[in-house]
């Protein structure tokens, strides 16, 4: 009886200890859900305005609805995790514009129309346009409010839990039931007559529990890097080239040419000064003074691109070189974004750029100041001039004083 006695609290405790497991890992399961949702709502939020910022800037540099406009608002949406469907509306019309076709957008006539599916927002961020020319301009995006990879994930952890809560009640049944077939009696008996034999201990016997099938292992193959080549004569026709500048983008780095960088940078200083925002300016340039070729600068252009996500705030800086724009960020950031950018070429591109010294990087940030685009293009070129030289720190960074720099501001006002 005492056997019984411990076997049944044994039991019950099990019962108890795997009803904690499922309830946990559905709580967990539904937290981290709400968490992913709330996550994803508050990350849709900033990125409709900094979209609405970037429309309304563009469209000063770029031409409302131009095509260079519209290519960078899908540039933006396409470099987003959450946006799937923009609608710019104004006096003249409706335009829509999507992170792939059917995303986000359906269209009633030539009317578009946000999709309503699971998974994506019920209600759009609405946020007004500042178009200089241009009467009430709206824009609208709808945002999906799911992560799959990370509720897949969830998921597959809630079920693990359940799992092997499940696994411990199955392995306690066992126990439970050989425990008690051991003591156990049976009385065989024939039927219509009364079995004189004595009660006897049938043996409890448990078959073996083999696995279905053998676990299967990955292996993940390398991926064939381009090989070095060397330097053609088309990459001293491109610099050429960059005097005379064609489209909205350089044919050598598919960035913006150098001529651009100015009046962009002016731009972006202004808006940033109107907003109160911090911007930074950055110089990437390789040490030495052999020649790049196109296909290892198209590769170097294409890893700042996908770093730095926005392709028209990216220019091409000599031969060398890409100047980046980084508005709504301070220097501290900048320089923590510089570091992290010369790490990825150091692992994705070693066969390419050995030595992470190699790679040298300047920039300068507006730090509370009114000033002109070519002011901050010297800081940071000047810092450049020092990460080139320095054998040790290939990322200087020009750190400026505001309250000086507008005692120096006053005093070129006073002489003039």
């Amino acid at each position: 009886m005492g056997v019984s006695n411990r076997t049944s609290k044994v039991s019950s405790f099990i019962a108890a200890l795997c009803i904690f497991i499922y309830i946990a890992a559905i709580a967990y399961g539904e937290a981290q859900i709400i968490v992913i949702i709330g996550e994803r709502r508050n990350g849709a939020r900033e990125k409709v305005n900094d979209l609405a910022d970037r429309a309304s800037s563009s469209a000063v540099f770029l031409g409302f609805m131009s095509q260079a406009y519209q290519e960078t608002i899908r540039d933006f949406i396409g470099s987003s995790k959450t946006l799937l469907g923009v609608i710019i509306s104004g006096s003249n019309g409706e335009y829509a514009f999507e992170r792939y076709q059917g995303s986000g957008i359906v269209w009633t006539g030539d009317s578009p129309r946000f999709k309503i599916s699971a998974g994506l927002s019920g209600e759009p961020f609405v946020l007004p346009l500042r178009i200089e020319g241009q009467r009430n301009v709206n824009i609208q995006a709808i945002y999906s409010y799911l992560d799959y990879n990370l509720s897949l994930r969830v998921l597959r952890n809630v079920l693990l839990a359940i799992l092997a809560g499940l696994t411990i009640a199955f392995i306690t049944l066992l126990v439970e039931i050989g425990q008690k077939n051991k003591n156990a009696y049976y009385r065989l008996a024939v039927p219509g007559v009364k079995s004189a034999r004595k009660p006897g201990v049938r043996p409890d016997i448990l078959p073996a529990i083999k696995p279905d099938a053998e676990p299967v292992q990955k292996t993940l193959q390398p991926v064939n890097s381009t090989e070095k080549k060397p330097a053609s004569e088309a990459s001293k026709a491109n610099s050429q080239k960059t005097e005379n500048p064609q489209g909205l983008f350089t044919p050598r780095g598919n960035v913006g040419w150098k001529s651009y960088l100015k009046d962009r940078l002016d731009s972006e200083l202004q808006r940033c000064a109107s907003l109160e925002h911090d911007l930074v300016f950055l110089i990437i340039e390789f040490k030495g003074s052999e020649e790049i070729s196109d296909s290892l600068y198209r590769q170097f252009a294409d890893e700042v691109v996908d770093f730095f996500t926005l392709r028209d705030l990216i220019f091409e800086n000599g031969e060398r070189g890409i100047s980046i724009i980084l508005p709504n960020v301070d220097l501290d950031m900048g320089i923590t974004k510089a570091e992290d950018f010369r790490a990825r070429i150091a692992s994705k591109l070693p066969e390419s750029f050995e030595g992470r010294s190699e790679l040298c990087a300047g920039l300068s940030s507006r730090s509370g100041r009114i000033m002109d685009a070519e002011r901050l293009m010297l800081e940071a070129s000047k810092a450049l001039e020092k990460a080139l030289e320095d054998p040790v720190s290939p990322i200087v960074a020009f750190k400026s004083d505001p309250e000086k720099y507008r005692e120096y501001i006053k005093t070129l006002s006073s002489k003039g």
